[in-house]
């Protein structure tokens, strides 16, 4: 942000130098019809004049980029480029008219027509300074407003990675607890089925640790996992929790922001198995459709459910964060409710790595 955005690159090098050569055509032209002077004196004045002019407004760029004028008065300011302008002028004009007249000592005609432009003169550079001030203060403008636009975009990244985080950190309490109370009670009673759950809790655990540093991973992953979950929790319910899985090969390397599955998992478990004395179904279907990845999830429950209960809601309203911070518009989370039987279907849309849904086989 800080070199001169006249220097910066080669096409605004050539972009200023195509500016002034077509200014310096154009004034020659105009200055040998109206005056009717020779073309060399034409051509020399011009050159030697716009030439001062051009490269005088280069360092400009520094007092208007580093002399902080946007914290001092419009008074200050104001002074401040009169003082410029004049510095400006005099350098430009005593070199140039020094120059110029050396070039036709001998040639009064061309000596007269330089006294008489001196004012033309000015008012021609002064143009050029308040020119060249407002680009470069709309270059200022526009790179500052660039730059908080780039710095918003790296907060919110930052708000929008934290708040992850901190969803997922939220998916594993209290399986832990009620998993390590199971755990302390099948030492007395069980110690086969105590060291099967430890050991299935410690991979959990260990996959569920390394989550955290990513945001995406393969179903497959996810869904071995998520076999280590229920594995737990079937030895704590027996035959009373049943699991089913449908799920289309093809998707497996597809991936889905890491533990996004498990709350709905949990839910399941903690909604359907717990509370029921009948034996619960878990069963999930996942596949490929028109729309994207076609995650479908149901288990049994209570037939006078009507409505998700607080704890359900809370894992539900978590994944739906989750799936509008990483995907927007593009993912949709839908719940339906009959007699007996509670689904959650998600569907992530793809970008285009399966053809945009050619794979259909739901």
């Amino acid at each position: 942000m800080n070199s001169n955005p006249i220097l910066s690159t080669y096409r605004s090098r050539m972009l200023y130098t195509g500016i002034w050569v077509t200014l310096s055509c154009g004034q020659m032209l105009i200055v040998s019809l109206v005056t009717g002077l020779p073309f060399e004196y034409v051509f020399a004045d011009t050159v030697i004049f716009h030439l001062l002019f051009a490269c005088c407004i280069i360092p400009l760029w520094y007092p208007v980029r580093f002399n902080g004028w946007e914290h001092q008065t419009w008074r200050f300011n104001l002074a401040a480029h009169f003082a410029l302008a004049c510095a400006y002028l005099i350098i430009c004009l005593t070199i140039g008219y020094l120059v110029a007249a050396s070039i036709a000592l001998s040639d009064e005609a061309y000596l007269s027509f330089l006294n008489a432009s001196i004012w033309w003169k000015i008012i021609e550079g002064l143009i050029y300074y308040i020119i060249a001030i407002l680009m470069y203060y709309l270059h200022v403008y526009v790179e500052q407003l660039n730059e908080k636009a780039t710095n918003e975009i790296r907060l919110n990244r930052l708000l929008k990675d934290g708040e992850l985080n901190l969803l997922k950190s939220q998916i594993n309490p209290h399986f832990l607890f009620n998993s390590l109370n199971s755990v302390n009670s099948l030492i007395v009673t069980d110690r086969q089925r105590a060291q099967q759950m430890l050991v299935a809790l410690s991979d959990y655990l260990r996959y569920a640790v390394l989550s955290t540093n990513r945001v995406y991973s393969r179903l497959e992953d996810e869904m071995e996992n998520i076999t280590r979950y229920l594995s737990i929790e079937k030895l704590r319910f027996g035959d009373k929790l049943v699991y089913e899985a449908d799920i289309d090969p093809a998707c497996l390397p597809v991936k889905i922001p890491a533990m996004l599955l498990q709350p709905l998992f949990e839910n399941a478990v903690k909604h359907g198995v717990y509370e029921s004395l009948q034996t619960v179904r878990i069963t999930v279907k996942i596949c490929h459709t028109a729309r994207g990845l076609h995650i479908e999830l149901s288990n049994d429950c209570d037939r006078e459910q009507t409505s998700l209960k607080k704890g359900a809601e809370t894992g539900i309203r978590n994944v739906r964060e989750r799936l509008r911070l990483l995907y927007g518009n593009a993912a949709d989370l839908h719940i339906k409710t009959t007699a007996g039987k509670f689904t959650v279907t998600l569907i992530i849309e793809y970008d285009d790595e399966y053809g945009n849904g050619t794979h259909n086989n739901c």
